[in-house]
């Protein structure tokens, strides 16, 4: 029976020690939203920070993209803190972080030891007492020993992997010096031990690094430095491929030293099971075999590993952040960033209950129930509680959240946050209807969540209340969705196709402009993201695509200016200003009909005459009155379709239906939901066939069988592709050019025609077609 340690696919783990990184893998960085994009569970609000790399994270291999840190910088701090306290008041602390961090410092240290004088040096050194001087001998050896131990190569460089290994002679003159110590002081000689112990492991016998840390190590403090030797002693075994021995000593790392947890879950050799659990009955101490299984945990199985913990130390703290793991997993399959609406919010409870493990939460939630045994009751009751909210178990929630309340710290304003988060969604989903008894249970919790979380909670807190508001939105929505006010329900869950009926257009209008609004109807309007511009302009074109050319323009003159947020490039700051809709032009002349769809050169062209989207539609009214009273048909009814032709998706005139409810903003993408105003071409096909019948020559009949022609290629093109959820663009393989009815008029009956040259000239496609007559 295999152990399945990959499930995160470590790749290559340790290359030379526990010291020496390979590479580890992260997830799809592409598209990730950050921990909160389907959470509300926060671990970092009651597990130890050392943990934080082993929190459970979908994309990355190290929690929140939390690498390994170089290890020639990551203890750079503690070792100047030290010396610097070692030494005294007589060498500024600038000084020594100078000698001990700078690579270019190493230079002035054999003159400082004659007593040179030292030129360029950025700092000298007094040598008053004799931690000073100590401290220079101490630099002469650190020095020799780091240029071995910090050279680094790239692993994708297969050429130059070899490592440079410390001369025995080296090693030699530093041993002899260890020996020979006699009354220097243990924190002297402490860390003469390590720079020897480093040393050897980067020599060519690393066994000799094992052999000298197993002689010296009862005459060692057990400190920092300690248990990074250790390391070297655990990556010596490990090179030997000696598995048992260097992952019980990294699991002994990991118990022991929370600074250095990451490195040592990332040395940890997966092995199958038989093996290891031949290697947790080997170990005496039950904190060890805690850690090992807290490693195992991470790679395989979460919920094993806590029982195994369970049995073996119930009050381990590493149990803690195999619990927040298995939350965040249990979670993620029930909270689905951008889930479809809630349909029934009576079953809601009912339906996500299924996702979670049923008999792993039985056991879990035994475990809370006796708090006296563990050593972090507040982070088990929480859980449970959250997890029962999600079982319809809403009473015993908020039991449990209240017993959570008993054990957080005064000052923890995290913990107070996330356990009013959760009391708040076990609110939320015992809502059945909502009326005034319902808005003064939740309205001031929800003015916290909504407004005063989002305004007073920084970017790097790990508070997870993003998914959580649009949770509580959602849920709210469908309640109200239910008890049929589709307003507030579109307030809530904004979804743009609630614009396509006009009924409910006018609604909203008619909520919008409501003086009187109760202190919960002000909650939500001030988060709905629209204002009453952005609807009436949405109506507007929505009315222009369901051929109200009328109302379209009664809805686009009601839009007034409105103060909005917008960012001054000139000035690299925000303002505040007023916008008119109405005033902002299209970016080509949407009455413009030419042989090419070229839109960016219609664009680039200059144009006599700027119209918005309004002045267009009044033109339009002018040219459709002209028709009807049979005034210059021809021209009028060119011209109007040339308008409704650009207005489409094939257009010059997209930016007319640029609007953020309508969704639509450019993109050669455009929305199921809209597909099939933006793709009609039935108004322009109705105005050029008008066209064609009001001709009075051949050169106006050619243009305008060119004009079918191209809306005829459209609706194929739509048709065929464009409206297939599989079409990414065209393919080599596929067709773009039939026998258009309109190119087999122009070739039968037009060919004699100037307007027949031009599109020889301009129009590939058209010739394409006459190649395909020969």
């Amino acid at each position: 029976m295999k152990m399945n340690f990959l499930r995160k696919s470590l790749i290559a783990i340790s290359l030379t020690s526990v010291f020496s990184y390979g590479v580890y893998s992260y997830g799809c960085a592409d598209g990730w939203w950050g921990n909160d994009f389907n959470s509300m569970f926060a671990p970092e609000t009651f597990v130890d920070k050392s943990y934080k790399p082993m929190f459970y994270d979908s994309y990355n291999f190290f929690y929140d993209y939390n690498p390994l840190q170089d290890y020639t910088s990551k203890f750079s701090d503690d070792i100047v803190a030290d010396w610097s306290n070692y030494i005294g008041k007589s060498e500024p602390k600038e000084a020594v972080a100078y000698y001990l961090l700078n690579d270019t410092a190493a230079q002035y240290i054999p003159k400082l030891i004659n007593k040179q004088s030292i030129s360029g040096a950025k700092y000298g050194l007094n040598l008053k007492n004799k931690e000073a001087k100590n401290f220079l001998e101490f630099l002469q050896i650190a020095k020799k020993v780091e240029k071995y131990s910090t050279s680094q190569y790239y692993y994708w460089n297969y050429e130059n992997r070899n490592q440079e290994k410390v001369d025995a002679k080296v090693i030699a003159t530093i041993e002899d010096y260890f020996n020979n110590l006699g009354n220097k002081d243990e924190f002297y000689k402490n860390r003469i031990w390590f720079q020897l112990m480093k040393a050897k492991f980067y020599s060519n016998n690393v066994n000799d690094a094992v052999s000298f840390f197993e002689a010296t190590k009862k005459n060692q403090s057990k400190n920092l430095l300690y248990y990074r030797a250790l390391g070297y002693v655990a990556g010596a075994y490990y090179q030997k491929k000696d598995y048992d021995k260097s992952n019980v000593l990294f699991a002994e790392i990991f118990d022991e030293v929370p600074q250095l947890r990451q490195e040592a879950l990332y040395n940890f050799r997966p092995v199958d099971e038989a093996a290891f659990l031949k290697q947790v009955e080997s170990v005496p101490s039950k904190e060890v075999k805690a850690a090992m299984w807290a490693i195992y945990g991470y790679y395989a199985d979460e919920f094993k590993a806590m029982q195994e913990i369970y049995k073996i130390d119930s009050k381990s703290e590493h149990i803690n952040f195999l619990l927040t793991r298995w939350v965040n997993i249990q979670e993620s399959s029930i909270n689905v960033y951008q889930e479809k609406a809630i349909s029934n919010p009576g079953n809601y409870h009912k339906e996500v209950a299924k996702a979670i493990n049923q008999k792993q939460f039985k056991w879990i939630s035994e475990v809370a129930s006796k708090p006296d045994l563990l050593q972090n009751p507040e982070l088990w009751f929480f859980a449970t509680g959250y997890l029962n909210i999600f079982q319809g178990n809403f009473k015993v929630a908020e039991k449990q959240f209240d017993q959570a309340k008993i054990y957080i710290k005064a000052g923890d304003e995290l913990a107070k946050n996330q356990i009013r988060l959760m009391q708040l969604i076990n609110k939320v989903s015992q809502v059945k209807t909502i009326s005034m008894k319902e808005e003064a249970t939740l309205i001031e919790d929800l003015n916290w969540l909504l407004y005063e979380v989002p305004e007073n909670i920084k970017y790097d807190n790990p508070f997870r209340f993003n998914y959580a508001t649009n949770w509580v939105k959602k849920y709210l929505s469908s309640v109200y969705k239910n008890q049929g006010n589709q307003v507030m329900a579109e307030l809530l869950n904004s979804n743009k196709v609630f614009y396509d009926s006009e009924n409910n257009g006018q609604a909203m209008e008619e909520f919008f402009l409501k003086k009187n609004k109760t202190a919960w109807e002000e909650l939500f309007v001030g988060l709905y993201p629209y204002n009453i511009s952005d609807i009436y302009e949405c109506r507007a074109i929505n009315l222009y695509y369901a051929g109200k050319l009328e109302e379209s323009i009664a809805m686009f003159e009601k839009i007034y200016p409105i103060k909005l947020r917008q960012y001054n490039y000139e000035t690299d700051s925000y303002s505040y200003d007023f916008v008119d809709y109405n005033k902002r032009e299209l970016y080509g002349n949407p009455f413009n009909g030419k042989i090419k769809d070229c839109n960016d050169c219609d664009h680039q062209a200059k144009q006599s005459v700027k119209y918005s989207s309004l002045d267009m539609l009044r033109k339009m009214k002018e040219l459709k009155t002209n028709i009807e009273v049979g005034n210059d048909v021809y021209n009028n009814a060119l011209l109007l379709a040339n308008a409704y032709y650009n207005t489409s998706y094939y257009g010059n005139a997209r930016s007319f239906y640029y609007n953020s409810i309508f969704g639509e903003t450019g993109s050669n993408y455009i929305s199921k939901e809209n597909q099939y105003k933006l793709f009609d071409l039935s108004q322009a096909k109705k105005y050029y066939e008008i066209a064609f019948q009001a001709a009075s020559d051949n050169e106006q009949r050619a243009k305008i069988s060119y004009m079918l022609a191209k809306v005829e290629r459209n609706e194929f093109y739509f048709n065929e592709y464009f409206s297939q959820s599989t079409y990414w663009g065209y393919n080599y393989d596929q067709v773009m050019v039939k026998k258009w009815d309109g190119f087999k008029r122009l070739k039968q009956d037009y060919s004699d025609t100037k307007y027949y040259q031009e599109l020889i000239k301009e129009c590939g496609y058209f010739r394409t077609y006459l190649g395909m007559q020969k």
